[in-house]
């Protein structure tokens, strides 16, 4: 998978080495209508990106990033040397972006997406290893947290559930979850208190230093979370 990912990133999504001043060609910047900011701390700057057919990007830059594709759509991926390619987005996709440089134009399907920068990959150091312990989401309950990609800055898990699932205690290093369903949880902590909590489409979240339980109620979970390891 990270192979694949990688190949995806470079090869068919722009130049590794165009992208490495990134200056006011950043995509936010420059084309802010289709890479809104819609959550930002020391860690993360995480944009949505929604587009229709016929709509184009001019050519723009990428931090490194996490791309988690909710929709399908098909686009015309242009590099900066005139080469262009044709790139299909499907739901479920999650793509790590590094060094990137291009310009689009949405063919069909809807687009609809987000980007999770990790700020640390920035300058291309990586963190060391930490021993997350059992109690661990992945660890302590890997049905319902399924590693979908990892590189050396993120680990990203695919969470999905069905009315009355349950998960044990369990813990979740620093993350940004997106969620692409509606769904309603009864959450518990280790105090025991017990508190609602709302899932619904294109909801992005920051959680730090989390421990609980879940029941699903009502809906379904689908959601990623993207755990940035500079943050542990």
């Amino acid at each position: 998978m990270k192979m694949w990912t990688m190949a995806v990133a470079v090869g068919l999504l722009g130049s590794a080495s165009a992208a490495l001043g990134q200056g006011d060609r950043d995509a936010v910047t420059l084309d802010p209508a289709h890479h809104h900011v819609i959550l930002e701390n020391d860690h993360v700057r995480v944009f949505e990106a929604m587009a229709k057919p016929g709509d184009t990007s001019p050519m723009h830059t990428h931090h490194p990033l996490v791309l988690i594709s909710l929709d399908k759509a098909r686009a015309r991926v242009a590099t900066p040397d005139g080469n262009s390619t044709i790139f299909d987005l499907n739901p479920g996709l999650v793509v790590w972006l590094e060094g990137v440089e291009h310009s689009w134009e949405i063919l069909s399907g809807q687009v609809h997406l987000f980007g999770v920068e990790a700020k640390s990959a920035r300058g291309g150091a990586a963190p060391g290893p930490v021993d997350l312990g059992p109690r661990d989401a992945v660890a302590a309950d890997p049905t319902h947290h399924h590693v979908v990609f990892e590189n050396d800055h993120v680990r990203v898990f695919e969470a999905q559930a069905s009315p009355g699932e349950t998960t044990p205690m369990h813990t979740h290093p620093p993350t940004v979850i997106i969620s692409a369903e509606t769904g309603r949880m009864r959450m518990q902590g280790p105090d025991g208190t017990t508190t609602i909590f709302d899932l619904h489409p294109s909801q992005a979240i920051w959680i730090e230093g989390v421990e609980h339980s879940w029941e699903l109620l009502s809906g379904r979970v689908h959601a990623f979370g993207v755990e940035v390891k500079s943050a542990r």
